[in-house]
């Protein structure tokens, strides 16, 4: 096995074992990360899903929040302490599903924590799982400026995002991520609307304007 390919390994068994408190550590609770979770909640909810396969359960502020609304919710991790409904990795799930489709797949925070080598593959596996794909990835800059809402009197609140990015220098060769979107040609924002091109008719993406590192894409 080579170097690469061994960490990559290592990082994968690495999610297998982490224990159900590292989800509920202190940077769970910190206000752009809630608002990212919350803000997965709405644009999953606005695509009108029956059904929903979520891939990375993580601490279960998602897939709860939609099966309380009465979403129809499936969860997929490769983490058994986590108790989802189906345990395994991404390339398994075909088998341990049986052939099941779902409306809407959400991925979030997930690609990233195994080797870029292996998007491609994960990403048609998604595809076959679902027609439709709700994906965040974190990106690899710092940001300076703000974001929030803006309230007028004749309008609901508007989320404003003036912020600004600055590219980071950080190894990302030895995980827990072992690429984020924009570290290199090869996973730059158009990188990923192009290889989600390649499954899906129509590919729109973003970024959580309250929690700019997180950038996500609704694919269609």
């Amino acid at each position: 096995m080579t170097n690469a390919r061994a960490i990559a390994s290592r990082g994968v068994d690495r999610e297998a074992m982490l224990p159900r408190t590292q989800y509920f550590n202190d940077d769970y609770f910190e206000v752009p990360q809630l608002f990212s979770q919350a803000l997965q909640i709405h644009h999953i909810r606005a695509m009108r899903p029956e059904s929903v396969l979520e891939i990375g359960i993580g601490n279960g502020f998602t897939s709860v929040f939609l099966k309380r609304a009465g979403i129809a919710v499936t969860t997929a991790d490769i983490n058994a302490y986590l108790e989802p409904d189906v345990c395994g990795s991404i390339e398994d799930l075909p088998n341990l599903l049986a052939g099941r489709s779902f409306d809407v797949v959400a991925c979030c925070e997930v690609l990233e924590h195994m080797a870029l080598d292996r998007l491609e593959e994960n990403l048609k596996v998604i595809r076959s799982l679902g027609r439709r794909l709700f994906l965040t990835l974190p990106a690899y800059h710092r940001w300076i400026g703000f974001g929030g809402f803006l309230k007028l009197p004749w309008r609901f609140p508007k989320l404003i995002d003036m912020n600004y990015s600055i590219r980071k220098t950080t190894d990302l060769s030895a995980g827990p991520h072992f690429w984020e979107v924009g570290w290199s040609a090869g996973c730059s924002r158009k990188s990923i609307e192009r290889r989600l091109n390649s499954y899906y008719s129509r590919v729109h993406s973003g970024r959580f304007a309250v929690n700019p590192a997180h950038l996500f894409f609704i694919a269609e």
